[in-house]
């Protein structure tokens, strides 16, 4: 049973991740939509991928594409820390499931449209869909990583350590699986029209499949520490094999009414004790998020291949930033649980990462407006996209678990929206940071 908890609090995690992991690898999509179109175009290569990565190369990108990462990451994170917030201080006067179900169907909202300006030409006003699709993913991070990805955490903190641990792995699933789609897509088909209907197509699925899943979820009660009569009927069991039903007959449902019976009122108090109790955590968290967002993605998918293979050249920001990136921080998270290190250790290693934000951006970065390359070196970028993604997943996944941990049982679910609250503020903060990198650059 254990195991099916952990594989659907990974899969409720996925979709709360996917949707912003599913606009960031259709850059080539929006690249086509935001592309030069002043001059001549052959139209039948014109939604090629390597007509697209050969423009951009040859010609320098237009203003809209490269600002597009950036914008995206800033946009969303706004949104996300507006949804952060709603989560945080609806978490007693709103069920749960109340706030994931609309997390949910603002998701279902937004990519159907998005879907349908696939088939439609807006090369006379490029600015109108750039600000449209701005606009609509601002509402899908308001409801997935706003609603979806704070109300998944804070349901987890009400169980053992491992199941946050499930929803880290599964947040950094869904970059994996995102890039690899990217790849796959690419592999398929060169259309990058057809590529941005799969990845958003695959994203409406993967809302549905979410839903189902965390239905599930919410039958089910969270682990507690068995008082005696229930340590006898399961005597010679060991704690992880108890089933949720035995436990269920004992204690109340996650999703009731009487849940609120043995939950005290939230006042300013309950705030400032979580707050105190997790400081470095929550510190840790912040600076982690802060760095990362202002390298990755809007930075590092500017860094272009200086090999003469075609072939790598065409597949090395989906490989080298995207789907190195997510696998390096799947890693992290994966390792967090066996390796745990002290609260200072952790906040050490987080402040050394802002050393990795200058070293990228002396990489193959272009254009460049401003500098130089200073490391024209593929390895050398790889190499740095490695250790930015493991440490930013083992850093993060830490100081989560520490957080939850250090706060009372009953108030674990408001510890966990209120961290995903400070973690969605410091991305916002990195995008802004990646914005002004970018434009020094």
């Amino acid at each position: 049973m254990s195991i099916k908890i952990f594989v659907a609090f990974t899969i409720v995690s996925i979709s709360s991740m996917f949707p912003n992991n599913a606009f960031m690898n259709a850059h080539e999509y929006f690249y086509y939509k935001l592309r030069n179109v002043t001059h001549d175009e052959d139209p039948v290569n014109t939604t090629n991928t390597w007509f697209i990565k050969r423009q951009i190369s040859e010609e320098a990108p237009t203003e809209l594409q490269r600002n597009f990462e950036a914008y995206l990451t800033v946009y969303g994170s706004v949104a996300c820390v507006l949804g952060s917030i709603l989560n945080v201080f609806a978490t007693k006067s709103l069920s749960n499931s109340t706030r994931m179900v609309w997390g949910h169907a603002l998701v279902v909202v937004v990519f159907i449209p998005t879907i349908a300006l696939t088939f439609l030409n807006f090369d006379d006003d490029q600015s109108m869909f750039f600000n449209v699709s701005m606009g609509l993913i601002s509402i899908a991070c308001f409801g997935s990583l706003g609603l979806m990805a704070g109300g998944v955490l804070g349901l987890s903190a009400l169980f053992p350590s491992k199941y946050t641990q499930a929803v880290m792995v599964g947040q950094s699933f869904a970059g994996v699986l995102a890039a690899v789609m990217s790849i796959l897509c690419q592999a398929i088909t060169s259309d990058v029209i057809l590529n941005g209907q799969m990845y958003f197509g695959f994203s409406l699925l993967m809302c549905f499949i979410s839903l189902a899943t965390y239905y599930y979820l919410t039958t089910l009660t969270p682990p507690v520490e068995l008082d005696d009569e229930i340590n006898g009927l399961i005597e010679n069991q060991d704690e992880n094999e108890v089933s949720i039903e035995a436990q269920a007959s004992h204690f109340p449902p996650i999703d009731t009414d009487s849940v609120e019976v043995i939950t005290p009122q939230v006042n300013w108090t309950m705030y400032t004790d979580i707050l105190k109790k997790s400081s470095i955590d929550l510190t840790t968290i912040s600076v982690v998020l802060i760095v990362t967002l202002a390298a990755y993605p809007g930075l590092t998918s500017l860094v272009h291949s200086t090999s003469r293979n075609h072939t790598w050249n065409s597949y090395f920001s989906a490989v080298a930033s995207f789907l190195l990136y997510n696998c390096g921080d799947l890693i992290g998270r994966s390792s967090a649980n066996s390796l745990r290190l002290p609260r200072k250790y952790l906040l050490t290693i987080a402040f050394f990462r802002f050393l990795l934000i200058p070293l990228i951006a002396m990489c193959n970065v272009a254009p460049r407006g401003h500098t130089h390359s200073m490391i024209p070196y593929d390895g050398v970028f790889i190499l740095l996209v490695i250790l930015l993604s493991i440490s930013h997943g083992f850093c993060i996944t830490n100081a989560t678990i520490g957080a939850t941990e250090s706060i009372e049982k009953e108030s674990r679910e408001l510890a966990g929206s209120i961290i995903s609250l400070i973690g969605v503020t410091a991305a916002m903060m990195g995008g802004i940071l990646g914005v002004l990198i970018i434009k020094l650059v």
